[in-house]
């Protein structure tokens, strides 16, 4: 007697077959100039903070950008956000914001996560020196950048922004 396979079990496992195929060439290089393009956002946003540059900062923005910093302090727009990083950048840190004018920040690490071919989570981690708070060193600093990223109109940008301080060293144990 003669058994013939259903067709729904035919078409999946062809479906299988296809998922399970490698990426295309022409996804890998989208993809690949994605990810460069994104590198070049974080690498300008390092250039802007080292150069105490609330513009040029803010260039690294979308234009309804959402920013955070590590006490959950909010901006939103491009302009806000400069607005609010140029005492920052130009104080002095002995009353109000802190100072980052002499400050010396260095990315450590970046990770890419891509959510969409357009949409991509970045985290970059950062240590800082010379930011002065409250007329003090504030000491050696380490954080995350936490961004959402997304290529608007052919441009990557960041269209959202959270900052948190991590201790400097790790714990020694759990």
């Amino acid at each position: 007697m003669k058994r013939s396979v259903p067709s729904s079990v035919v078409a999946s496992v062809i479906a299988v077959c296809v998922c399970a195929l490698p990426v295309s060439s022409a996804d890998s290089k989208a993809r690949a100039k994605a990810e460069e393009s994104i590198r070049k956002v974080v690498s300008a946003f390092n250039a802007a903070v080292n150069k105490h540059d609330a513009h040029a900062f803010s260039m690294v923005f979308h234009e309804d950008a959402d920013f955070t910093n590590v006490w959950g302090m909010r901006s939103r727009g491009r302009k806000p956000i400069e607005d609010f990083h140029r005492p920052l950048f130009a104080g002095d840190g002995l009353q109000g914001p802190p100072s980052f004018k002499h400050a010396v920040f260095k990315v450590l690490d970046t990770n890419i996560r891509f959510l969409r071919p357009d949409v991509a989570a970045v985290d970059v981690t950062w240590s800082q020196t010379g930011a002065v708070l409250k007329g003090k060193d504030w000491g050696a600093r380490k954080g995350l950048l936490m961004w959402v990223v997304t290529k608007e109109r052919g441009e990557w940008a960041i269209s959202v922004m959270h900052n948190m301080d991590l201790p400097v060293e790790p714990p020694k144990t759990w």
